[in-house]
């Protein structure tokens, strides 16, 4: 038995054991996203001793309603598999309690469905035989599971408009496969191919995180220092324009409201000048307080407006920053990045001459 269930389950098994040895060992992410990881570990383990049980009743002279137990199990957390992966898509975003309750919903049904087959022929049945039976309704888990996916389409769809393409085809990618996954298993008849599509996106999307975490800041999730000049040689003969911006008055927040106040005003900072950056222009942060765009192939005059939005978005909130721009021509990068923050310089000092 030991044999038959490794030979079933061999590519399953070797990609859960290194993605177990990764989840204990990692310390970086927040604990709600190595939680949900690990939830979606333990929903596969789970879904592959089901349906490996299942085979066995079936083929051992086991009970219908044995066979029918182990394949409600199975098809209960399919769809949650894919529910944890909306979850993750979904890490920083708040919903209130009815949307929670919408979204799971349809795995709620799924259950209740999945479960009725002890009563009810309506979904699947188990016949004297000891053969599977689909009923009118046995492709219900399939279709939660697709509503999942076609919920992780949407924010992939949001994701690509909000300039976030690296997560975007991440999820894009997931869930091209695991529908492919899906249609070999129904159609084709090759069972195992979606636990194997599942196992496998949860290594890749884990993979992004912790590529991710080495390129992002953890307080603002702007692209860090280190991407800042990894991005400035990789396109060092398209750039035409380096910002330099500060925000201002960063001490004084700190010593009136808390390093917690000073953290909002960098993080409101940041996300408000995301929403001027123009397309092919990137934000990092660099210092504490200080911030770096890189502009690629840009024109002077829209280097100029989007230095003009970003003071139009920054008088929005209750903070200012000074602001310095500096242009490709045929300098070296270390030499326009020092013209950008003079200039940025000259910013902050008429800022303090008209606060005196």
């Amino acid at each position: 038995m030991v044999r038959w269930f490794v030979e079933l389950n061999f590519p399953t098994l070797i990609i859960l054991v290194f993605m177990s040895v990764f989840l204990i060992s990692n310390s970086i992410f927040q604990k709600n996203i190595n939680r949900t990881f690990g939830l979606s570990l333990i929903m596969t383990i789970v879904e592959m001793l089901s349906y490996s049980a299942e085979l066995w009743a079936a083929g051992h002279g086991g009970s219908a309603s044995l066979c029918i137990f182990f394949c409600a199990m199975g098809y209960s957390v399919r769809p949650m598999i894919v529910y944890l992966f909306v979850k993750l898509s979904l890490r920083n975003n708040q919903t209130n309690r009815s949307s929670h309750f919408l979204l799971l919903l349809p795995m709620y049904l799924n259950i209740l469905a999945a479960f009725s087959a002890f009563f009810t022929d309506i979904v699947y049945t188990y016949n004297s035989s000891n053969e599977f039976v689909r009923g009118p309704l046995g492709y219900f888990t399939h279709i939660v599971s697709i509503i999942y996916m076609l919920l992780l389409l949407l924010l992939t769809i949001r994701r690509f408009c909000s300039r976030d393409y690296s997560e975007g085809l991440i999820i894009f990618l997931i869930v091209t496969v695991n529908i492919i996954a899906m249609i070999t298993e129904s159609v084709m008849s090759m069972y195992g191919t979606g636990r194997t599509a599942f196992a496998l996106s949860i290594v890749f999307y884990y993979l992004f995180f912790s590529v991710e975490s080495f390129k992002r800041d953890p307080l603002t999730n702007a692209l860090n220092r280190r991407c800042f000049y990894i991005d400035s040689e990789k396109h060092k003969d398209e750039l035409t324009a380096v910002i330099s911006i500060d925000l201002n008055d960063l001490k004084k927040i700190n010593d009136t409201g808390g390093h917690a106040k000073g953290d909002e005003a960098i993080c409101t900072t940041v996300n408000t000048i995301d929403k001027a950056v123009l397309r092919g222009c990137t934000l990092y942060r660099t210092g504490g307080d200080e911030f770096m765009i890189l502009c690629i192939k840009k024109e002077q005059s829209d280097v100029e407006k989007m230095l003009a939005d970003i003071r139009s978005e920054i008088k929005k909130t209750p903070y200012t920053c000074a602001l310095g721009a500096a242009y490709i021509d045929g300098e070296d990068f270390d030499s326009v990045c020092a013209k950008a923050d003079a200039e940025m310089y000259r910013d902050k000092q008429k800022y303090k001459a008209k606060t005196k």
